[in-house]
């Protein structure tokens, strides 16, 4: 008698939390490994011509780990394009690595795009363009390859544009990894076999359990009606709160690993300008440090000021996007949970 239930809450869990769940764990670690390259090949060499005609000079096949700041020139074949840098142009191979889109705008979660290059239409020439990673040798012409160990990043963006780091650390994750492509596939599935179950075994079951059945297929509509729907902004509003402490993380550790100069600015000391603030919470002083390249010319480089000690920040913080996650995976439960309950509880009355 119970059989049809206790399917229909188990196509509810698989469908519905599990499968869903296990699309935004992968997400999140597809975006972690994104920040996590972009990092580690800020630290790598400006490729310059010398590079170039030294590997050539030697017969190597690769030059090593370089990257490129410059915009984009022209296309070769369908699959690859010439970026002119500074001092020197590079061919991008783009078979099998993706390519990023910086849109214009504030740094914010959702702000990069992944595209693979078969979707891509079409690349104005002059579009300003990161590429970073490993640089082999094809007949004397640099081109930047992806490879298993040495995943290539490249990185479309508005000319010019400063700050390109921060941006990229900021805004390279999803702004909700739930709502996922395997999720709207197996929200539909969820959907089709909770219905199966209802029209198999509906005409055979009593009212409460149809009832039952039903509201287990409707799960993921429920927080959008009152009085859940009141929960499910709290739901929101957690997870921005959550998200942006977790964006506060990355920014706030992201000098401490960079090859920097470290020095506290003296009181009344205007830092350098476009440098990036980091601040404290409000009502809170602390000490001002500024974090500078050492290299300034590098296009790439970028200066932080951090109001107090950065990894005591990034602690404090990063216990805050957990709380901040908690409360919202609470609320969303809850906003399901009075829902159903009041819709089961009208469904018996009426019936």
């Amino acid at each position: 008698m119970l059989l049809p239930v206790y399917a229909a809450f188990a196509a509810a869990l698989v469908f519905y939390l599990l499968i869903p769940v296990a699309g935004a764990f992968r997400l999140r670690a597809q975006w972690r490994r994104f920040r996590e390259r972009v990092e580690l090949l800020s630290l790598a060499p400006l490729l310059r011509y010398g590079d170039v005609a030294a590997a050539a000079r030697e017969g190597r096949k690769e030059a090593g780990r370089f990257r490129l700041h410059g915009t984009i020139e022209a296309l070769e074949g369908t699959e690859r394009v010439w970026v002119r840098g500074e001092s020197v142009s590079a061919l991008v191979d783009l078979s099998r690595a993706p390519l990023y889109f910086a849109a214009p705008g504030p740094a914010e979660a959702g702000s990069i795009e992944r595209i693979s290059w078969s979707s891509v239409s079409s690349l104005v020439e002059g579009t300003g363009i990161f590429v970073a990673g490993l640089l082999a040798l094809e007949a004397g012409r640099p081109v930047f390859v992806d490879a298993p160990e040495e995943p290539l990043i490249a990185v479309c963006h508005a000319a010019g544009e400063r700050r390109l780091l921060s941006r990229l650390i900021a805004g390279g994750r999803a702004s909700n990894e739930y709502w996922n492509y395997p999720a709207v596939i197996s929200l539909s599935l969820g959907l089709a076999a909770i219905s199966g179950v209802l029209l198999l075994f509906g005409p055979s079951v009593f009212s409460t359990l149809r009832g039952l059945i039903f509201l287990a297929g409707a799960l993921p509509i429920l927080p959008f009606a009152p009085p859940g729907l009141a929960l499910f902004f709290v739901y929101r509003r957690f997870w921005r709160l959550g998200l942006a402490s977790r964006t506060t993380r990355d920014l706030l550790r992201l000098p401490l690993r960079q090859s920097v100069k470290r020095r506290a600015l003296a009181e009344g000391e205007v830092p350098p300008e476009g440098s990036t603030w980091l601040g404290a919470p409000e009502g809170e002083k602390r000490s001002i440090t500024l974090f500078t390249a050492r290299n300034p010319g590098d296009p790439g480089s970028e200066a932080f000021v951090v109001e107090g000690d950065p990894e005591t920040l990034a602690r404090r913080v990063e216990r805050k996007a957990f709380l901040y996650a908690a409360a919202a995976g609470l609320s969303f439960g809850l906003a399901i949970l009075v829902n159903f309950a009041l819709a089961f509880a009208i469904w018996r009355f009426v019936l």
